[in-house]
């Protein structure tokens, strides 16, 4: 499970199994399915936990990385940037032709190929920005189920119910990273892990600049958006705010 503070340092690692669920099994007398509570021979006395943060500063924090840190090299690795940048800038009076044209430019830009760059193509100017991506998420095809090239749903901005699968899996311990100097060490103190404590407490997200993202800097970017778009995204999150007690963020 990725801590998402520490710079890829992962919990998971440390541990003699790997606390995630398995095989869905129907249990007698019950319609839902659920998930058996044994993942490749885990023992009975596992501790299933899961890391979160709020999915506001979770998603500026994707954006931070993408835009402007160590991301924004490679910004032809996620498969959302094109689209929203397309999506944003395209105008609807271009012939066929130009709009082709400046989409190959966009094309070579993302994947660093050499080629004809127009100075008037919008598409040219990076980087992206924050209200782009987000009506990419609210406006996409599949909305809050765009995908990635793997097929998976982005967990940058999926819920963090939805990421954990929180209604299927039993866990035992979620700690929410805002409350970690007093959450994560209780939960390394249940796996027998406190040795590590430093470790994991002081290495710095590489996306957020060596800290999390704090609300003013959530906030700063969620005034980039329309009144309707906070609203919207603040909506496709509010099955956090409903489990988890996080708080929607409105400017």
């Amino acid at each position: 499970l990725h801590h998402p503070r520490n710079n890829r340092y992962k919990l998971s690692l440390l541990t003699p199994y790997l606390l995630r669920s398995s095989s869905k099994t129907t249990y007698k007398g019950q319609g839902s399915v659920r998930r058996k509570r044994t993942w490749r021979n885990e023992p009975r006395n596992s501790v299933r936990f899961t890391i979160i943060r709020h999915p506001l500063a979770r998603l500026v924090s994707h954006y931070r990385n993408k835009a402007t840190g160590p991301g924004s090299a490679h910004l032809g690795s996620d498969s959302w940037v094109k689209p929203s940048i397309i999506r944003g800038r395209k105008n609807e009076s271009w012939p066929d032709a130009l709009a082709a044209k400046y989409e190959r430019e966009l094309d070579d830009r993302i994947h660093g190929r050499k080629g004809e760059k127009s100075p008037d193509n919008p598409y040219l100017n990076f980087p992206i920005t924050f209200p782009e991506m987000v009506q990419f998420i609210l406006y996409g095809r599949r909305r809050e189920d765009v995908k990635r090239k793997d097929g998976h749903v982005n967990p940058h901005w999926a819920p963090n119910a939805k990421w954990t699968d929180i209604c299927q899996n039993d866990l035992d311990i979620v700690v929410k990273l805002e409350n970690e100097e007093t959450e994560l060490p209780n939960l390394l103190k249940k796996l027998n892990l406190t040795k590590y404590t430093n470790r994991l407490t002081k290495k710095a997200n590489s996306s957020a600049g060596g800290k999390i993202v704090a609300e003013n800097e959530v906030e700063k970017h969620m005034k980039l958006l329309s009144k309707r778009e906070q609203r919207l995204i603040n909506e496709l999150y509010q099955i956090d705010y409903d489990i988890f007690g996080y708080e929607p963020i409105y400017v």
